[in-house]
This record gives structure tokens, sequence and C-alpha cells, in this order.
């Protein structure tokens, strides 16, 4: 039944993609990130915990909140717009300089650097108002600032089997079998805010299966997650103020920088990453923040940033008894956010981790150079683990790093780089070089080392690992647009393990190839063809053999994908995906994954309706496949698709009254290949799984 599904579909976005070229080129405009969320997608894939995406959301929604003026002359301003490499930046500013304030988004095709498509994707996020500098005014702030204020509800609807109504001995028998909270989700913000200036919000979370109102005195009640966040903006020689919870992101990541963080993705390739020092706090996620006070102080050319944080962090942790151990250790830190077990809230503000330091950059005019140095401490200490693979990584109890970041432009050339010391461990390193001869052409290379004996839980550098240590690679990246229609993007990852890592039982090596076309069929979207091949080392065993083989284990992913705006008022998506992997002493294994997808947005009405209906087939959880969806605000949806069966998700969008909007998430995983999903306390006896979330959203 499903080869046949797969079959009509296929027929029909072959059709929908001869429809689409068929059509003359209007100017209805089709707008999307498409290379962000592969960049969500390829990140999910290669992590090897479940990570909270929501600072993505958070940027994104900021966006649409506040666009960027592209008028506005500022570098920093046009920063935010993270879609745009140093080139383009460049580029546009010299020519609002010289010709003045753009009176039409289409004169971007004038500049060097920009192409229709790029231009479709960034209009929901730039503006081209008068743009007239503001200095920070506290009275302009309370008279026309504005509070937003943000509620969000979400359920499984089938029980789970932590949540299911035993006896006290049996929950006590097994307590962490069970939650002790319900299967609701809660979240919320309140925020008042005046343009970019002035940012002040709280924030709180419970997620599913954490106690909300409990009966038992023992534990906590109200929402399990709190965040406040107060953030200002150009006070005089303040540039940046934050007190609270925030985020701080130098250089190209190798040192420090919180929050999310970009990785590599078909049709783009690896450029300069450019970040404001600080920026506010404001998503559910529980684990990638600081918490304390920051500045950043204007000082001439130089920019001077101190920060301190001072936070409790969930950690496992080992208390002391007389015949183990002395006193209480950590084995490792928490990241997950969840505390719906009595073994999860033991760990959580088990360890209290504390954050001083500062950074120093100065901003010429083709050359910015920056300095960083801070000193990290743990109250309690780690004890070093077990697994062979960690051997080298330095004990995280009392660590301290200083490091040194550039940039360097001359006309169409950006050298960068970075370099990390660990005192008294490794030093890690990072060069990137982009260079576009031609605004139709473009390439990039970047060169990592991070040594085995590196560790550092604040890096967020470009890499093929989830953590930049025991790696060294060389990435080439290229994009050419060699017909009006036409863009071909490809890149090349060869990278090396210096020691054993995860599931790998020795030094070993890898490669990840990737090429795509794009055909952009006039400003209506797009039609993709992309390939992905990737090399990664894996262990196997033999019978009879004491110890793992190491051995090659490739997977190759085709993929064609039509984004298109059909109508003015409606957008079609459709993805086919086919994957195919190889390892030594397994049969051949393979998957797909296919999708059509709507949007419905009447020109005149206030409402706003995204559907998708999805298919899967894969032979393992190896061949699984990442899709991500449109979500609620703050919250995020990659799923992991293996075994066989079908989704569907259906979202609605709508304003109720003036600043009152509602929207309402429905979705629903059917297997045919089993008859519990998950396991442990997730676990679903059936083969369906649906969630449900409602978001409102009002403004004071």
């Amino acid at each position: 039944m499903l080869q046949l599904r797969f079959s009509l579909i296929s027929i029909y976005l072959l059709l929908a993609a001869a429809t689409a070229m068929a059509k003359d080129p209007d100017t209805t405009k089709y707008t999307g990130a498409e290379e962000i969320e592969q960049q969500i997608e390829n990140l999910a894939e290669r992590s090897e915990v479940e990570m909270d995406y929501s600072d993505w959301t958070e940027e994104i929604n900021l966006l649409r909140q506040r666009p960027v003026n592209l008028n506005s002359g500022d570098e920093n301003e046009l920063r935010r717009l993270f879609f745009l490499n140093e080139l383009q930046i460049s580029n546009l500013l010299e020519y609002t300089r010289k010709y003045g304030s753009m009176a039409s988004i289409f004169e971007l095709q004038l500049i060097d650097g920009f192409n229709e498509k790029l231009i479709s994707q960034i209009i929901p996020f730039v503006s081209l108002s008068p743009y007239v500098p503001e200095k920070f005014s506290l009275k302009r702030a309370v008279k026309y600032g504005g509070t937003d204020v943000m509620l969000r509800f979400l359920r499984v609807l089938q029980e789970q089997q932590g949540y299911k109504n035993v006896s006290d001995s049996v929950r006590k028998a097994s307590p962490n079998d069970y939650y002790l909270g319900d299967q609701n989700g809660l979240f919320f913000r309140i925020q008042y805010s005046y343009k970019d200036y002035l940012k002040l919000g709280i924030t709180g979370e419970k997620d599913a299966g954490e106690p909300f109102l409990p009966e038992s005195d023992t534990l906590k009640k109200g929402f399990d997650f709190y965040s406040v966040h107060f953030f200002l903006k150009n006070i005089g020689i303040v540039k940046q103020l934050a007190i609270g919870d925030y985020h701080i992101q130098f250089g190209q990541g190798l040192n420090a920088w919180s929050g999310f963080a970009t990785g590599k993705s078909a049709g783009s390739i690896i450029m300069r990453r450019r970040a404001p020092a600080l920026r506010p706090h404001a998503s559910s996620n529980e684990y990638s923040f600081l918490r304390g006070i920051a500045a950043t102080v204007a000082l001439g050319k130089f920019d001077l940033t101190a920060f301190y944080s001072n936070r409790k962090v969930d950690a496992n942790l080992i208390a002391a008894d007389s015949l183990t151990s002395e006193e209480d250790y950590v084995t490792s830190l928490q990241q997950t956010g969840y505390h719906r077990t009595p073994a999860e809230l033991a760990d959580k503000g088990a360890n209290r981790e504390t954050m001083l330091g500062g950074h120093l950059a100065w901003n010429g005019q083709r050359l910015r150079a920056g300095l960083t140095l801070f000193h990290v401490n743990y109250a309690i200490p780690f004890e070093a683990g077990n697994e062979i693979y960690k051997k080298f990584q330095p004990v995280l109890n009392v660590n301290t790093y200083a490091g040194f970041d550039y940039s360097y432009n001359y006309r169409t050339l950006t050298l960068y780089g970075e370099a990390s010391r660990q005192l008294d461990a490794g030093t890690a390193f990072l060069q990137g070089l982009s260079f576009s001869p031609d605004p139709r052409f473009a390439i990039a290379m970047v060169y990592r080392n991070y040594p085995k004996n590196y560790f550092n839980t604040f890096s967020a550098a470009f890499g093929e690992s989830s953590s930049n240590t025991n790696e060294e690679g060389l990435y080439l990246g290229l994009v050419a647009s060699l017909f009006k229609q036409i863009t071909l993007s490809a890149y090349a990852d060869i990278f090396h393990y210096e020691w054993l890592h995860y599931r790998v039982d020795a030094p070993s090596s890898g490669q990840e190839y990737s090429a795509q076309a794009t055909y952009n069929i006039s400003r209506r979207g797009d039609l993709i063809f992309g390939f992905r091949q990737m090399n990664n080392p894996l262990n196997y065993s033999l019978m009879g053999e004491k110890t793992n083989l190491v051995a090659e284990s490739e997977r190759m992913y085709f993929r064609v994908q039509l984004n298109y705006q059909a109508l003015p008022w409606f957008k079609v998506q459709s993805r086919i995906e086919i994957t195919g992997r190889e390892v030594s002493q397994k049969n051949r294994e393979k998957g797909y994954l296919i999708y059509q997808g709507f949007q419905v947005k009447p020109l005149e009405k206030n409402w706003t309706l995204n559907f998708r209906y999805l298919l899967f087939d894969t032979d393992s959880y190896d061949t699984r496949l990442y899709a991500y969806e449109n979500d609620v605000p703050y919250s995020f949806s990659v799923p992991a698709f293996s075994g066989k069966g079908s989704r569907f998700y259906i979202m609605l969008n709508t304003t109720l009254y003036k600043d009152l909007s509602l929207i309402l998430r429905y979705a629903q995983s059917w297997y045919s290949d089993r008859n519990a999903i998950s396991s442990g306390p997730d676990q679903i006896d059936g083969n369906s799984k649906s969630d449900f979330k409602a978001v409102l959203k009002f403004k004071l």
C-alpha cells in the first residue's frame, strides 16, 4: 500500500513541477529559509543527544517582529540578517552610501551578490522605511513600548506508560519508570520591548511529565523552569547591557558561543559568522545560556565586553558515602532540561557553574580582531569518565580559556579565523576563507584542528561532530550561478579523528560530499535536485572477536524538492528523499521519505493554514530521515522517521481580534510495522501517536 501511494505522489510531484515551469513569470513572490531548515535537519542528524532548537525559532521570530532596515547604513543592523555573507553586507553598505536609500526591494538585484532567490527569501525579514538614527530614551521607551504575552499548551493525546495510574507500591519499586507530573506541557512569556533598544521579560516552562501543582509537599509547585532577561542597547558609550539570562557570541564560536549556531547545509557555503556580542535569552532552552550580568562598552574603535555568570546546572551527581567516596562528585552535565522522574529531579541544579571573562574587539575598516579570556569553575568536582574515547579530555573542574579571533576583508576576499587555548590542556584553531571573484561565483574554505585534549562546553564552532574536540578537517564549498535561473552548489568535507570517539573504537577518517542544483521558477519558487554522500567510520563486531572492528559506513541521500507559490494565496512544498546505507557485515539498507505540503493564506483574510502529509519507509533506525516542520512560536519539530508509516500535521494561525491571535497545531504519526511506539515511560501501546499544541498571543 505504501508503494502505491509513493508512486501516486511521485507522479503528482512531477506534474506539479512541470506545471510550475510552464507558467509565465509574475510578481508573486515565494519566501522561505530552506537553507536554514536544512542546517537544522543536518544538526539533528549529527547530534548524539536531543537538542533544543527554540533559540533558532526565537531568532526568526525576532526578525519578523522587527525587520532589518536595509537603508540604515549600519553594519551592526545588517548583521542581524544572518542569511547575508560578508560580501553582500559590504556591497549593500557601499550601494546605499553612493546612491542613497532604496525605494524598492528589487533594487538589490543591482548589487553584486544578490539574486532573485536570495531577495525573495529575505523579504519577510527586511524593511525599507526611512532610517532616522535614534539614541535610547527612557521616556520614549515607556511611552511607545509595548507588552507581548504568549501562552503555549502541548500534549500527547495517547496515554504513555509513564502516566499510568499504578499503586504506590509499584511506583515505589520502580520510581523512575513513572512521571511525577501530568502529560501537559506549559510555557509562558511576557516581554516589554521598545524597538531593539529595550527588552524586559520573563518566561516559564513545564515540560510534559514535570509536576506543576503536586499533592506532595516535597515537590516544588509552579513551573519547572523560569528565565528573566533585561536588555538595553545604545545608551551613551554602553552599546549593550544584559542582566539576567543572556547569550554571548564571539568570533567563530570556538572560544565562547551560546545559542544557535549554523553548520553545513546543501545550497549554501560556510561563511564568516557575524553576531552581536550579547543578546537576551528569551526561549525555552534550559541549557545553552548564561545567567548574571554583561555589558559591551564602545571605546573609540574598540568594543570591550565583560560578562559574569553564576547559575545552577543539571549534572549527574554521585553523593558521598563511606564505602565508595568521601565527597560528592559529578560524572557529566545534563542538557535535556527534563525533570520528570526522581532521578531527573536529583540531577536538577546539582552543580553550580561560575563564569567570568571578557572580550576586547578592535573594529577597523578592513581588519577586525578580538581577544577573549574567561574562567569557568564548578562547585562540585568532576570525576573522569570510564569511557576510553574520553581518555584525553580534561576534567571539567576549573578551566581557563584564552583566545584570538580576526577577520580581514579586501574587495571580494575575506579571511577569518580563531584560536583557543585551554590552559594546562590543548590549543584549537580554525581558519576560513571566502572569495567571490564574480557576483555569480563564490568559494569557501575552512580548516579546523581541534585536538583530543581540548574540551570546551561553551564552544560551538564549525565541525563534523557536535563538540569541538578530537577532530581535524578541511571543508571546501562553492556556489555558482552559471545561468540566470540555475544555481549550482557543492561542498566536500574531509575529516580525521586522532583518537577514538563515540561508537568508533579506533583513530579514523571520514568524508562528506554534497551537490545541489536549484532551478529558479521566476519569483514564484524553485525546484531543487540534491545529492549527499557521507562516509563515516563505525564499530561492528564479528563472532569470536573480543574487540570491536572499525569499518566505513557509506550513506547516500537523493532529494528532489519543489517550493512554489502557485497562487498569491496558495504555496506548495513537495519533497522526495531516498537514502541507502552500506556497512561491513550487514546487508545494504535503504529508505525513502516523501511529503506534500501546502500553505493557504487568503490575501484579505487574517488567517493562515499549513498542512503536510508524509510517507516514510526505512529498513532501520540507521537509515532514518529528518524533515523540518512548521511549528508554533518558540517550539520546534524535526522528527526522525524510521520504520514504515505516515505522518501529517495541520496548523492554523488566526487573528481573533486586533492584537489577539491564536495558533493551533495537530500532528499524528502512524506506523504499520509496530504495535508499540517508543519505550520506557514514553511508550505508547498502539501504532499511532498524536500531539496537540495551542498558542495564544496578545499585546497589552
